[in-house]
């Protein structure tokens, strides 16, 4: 995920080198200190795609008890009066963002605040003159998705010409906020062995940043089994990773940031070593005023909403079942050997029904 820190932070392999053999004591300190950085509103459920692979279920006219506009706008005031704009980054969601009616309105009482915002979109209203509006409006980053070739991409996004109205859509970011942008792409056996001419397609377009997120059991792909990777995939997508890190030293090429891996491996397919920061520096409000970790997380770890409650006395009160992770020390990660660095994997991979880790990416990496 992009975060302000990202914006600011020393680049280079001897800084890269410290901060992983620091990382140990970073990721306690972080842990036990908490400072709220990355902050997510899931803005609305409206969307104009219909994704085989949505993790929120969207649809057209968005869901029944949506914040409304001005309560978006309260939820800004309080961000702005409790904690420090200066550290925090927000990011919109949703749904797609742009598909809100009244995001303009939205958009300006973040600028007012001066608090730094970014947007996740499928790229589908990303008009040139929408670009620079937002630009004008404070934006500081935005990511695409772009899931495959034309074909697949269209496929998966359930609708025919997605695929070039996202590609329109990153010329004209390219012109307008060329350094401030990237890209995701959902990688499943449909599209693993369009990789390299999508890595193509990138390096064309001057793409900055590019993650592929490996589709879990979450959401819609969970009807979708033609979605998930067996382990030889999967062991298949990190060697692509590999390959075109060390080729390609001008986009910055990252495996999500979900799923621990051996050492070896992380540090092969990542630029940070693996820390799920779920509900330790990353929170969401989701479109109901539930507030959450990441909006993926499953709703049984939602710690409150903020029509009852302020945001700052729900980050300062809850998130104890993620900042204590012992608790993920059951079934296969009992007595599991990489626990002490794994903590029972992402959040968003803990499955609700057992209790437990609902997929270790150890298993994938077996032969």
């Amino acid at each position: 995920m992009a975060s302000l820190r990202k914006w600011t932070r020393p680049e280079g392999p001897v800084a890269t080198a410290l901060r992983r053999r620091l990382h140990p004591l970073y990721r306690w300190l972080e842990t036990d200190v908490h400072p709220l950085r990355y902050l997510f509103f899931e803005i609305t459920m409206r969307c104009n795609l219909a994704c085989r692979h949505c993790g929120s279920d969207c649809g057209r006219q968005g869901l029944p008890g949506e914040l409304s506009t001005d309560e978006w706008i309260g939820v800004c005031d309080q961000v702005a009066r409790d904690f420090d704009p200066r550290g925090l980054a927000v990011v919109l969601t949703g749904g797609e963002p742009l598909c809100h009616p009244e995001l303009d309105r939205i958009l300006e009482r973040l600028a007012g605040h001066q608090i730094p915002w970014g947007l996740v979109t499928n790229g589908w209203l990303l008009s040139e003159a929408r670009v620079k509006g937002l630009r004008d409006r404070g934006m500081r980053t935005v990511t695409v998705s772009l899931d495959g070739l034309q074909e697949q991409h269209d496929w998966l996004r359930g609708r025919t010409g997605a695929f070039e109205r996202a590609v329109d859509g990153m010329r004209h970011l390219s012109r307008v906020v060329p350094q401030h942008w990237d890209v995701v792409t959902c990688v499943h056996p449909g599209n693993l062995h369009e990789l390299p001419r999508i890595h193509r397609l990138l390096q064309d377009l001057g793409v900055p940043g590019w993650r592929l997120f490996p589709i879990f059991a979450k959401g819609r792909a969970a009807q979708n089994r033609e979605l998930l990777f067996a382990p030889a995939e999967f062991r298949a997508l990190l060697r692509f990773i590999e390959s075109a890190r060390s080729e390609d030293r001008i986009t910055r090429i990252d495996l999500s940031c979900e799923g621990y891996l051996p050492e070896a491996w992380d540090r092969a397919v990542r630029n940070e070593p693996y820390f799920c920061r779920a509900g330790i520096s990353v929170a969401s409000v989701l479109h109901d005023g539930a507030v959450a970790a990441c909006p993926n997380i499953s709703r049984q770890l939602v710690q409150g909403n903020i029509r009852q409650n302020p945001l700052k006395q729900i980050w300062q009160n809850g998130f104890r079942p993620h900042r204590d992770r012992n608790w993920l020390r059951r079934g296969p990660c009992a007595d599991c050997d990489s626990f002490d660095r794994c903590l029972g994997n992402s959040l968003h991979l803990w499955d609700e029904e057992t209790g437990e880790c609902g997929l270790c990416t150890l298993d994938l990496l077996d032969e």
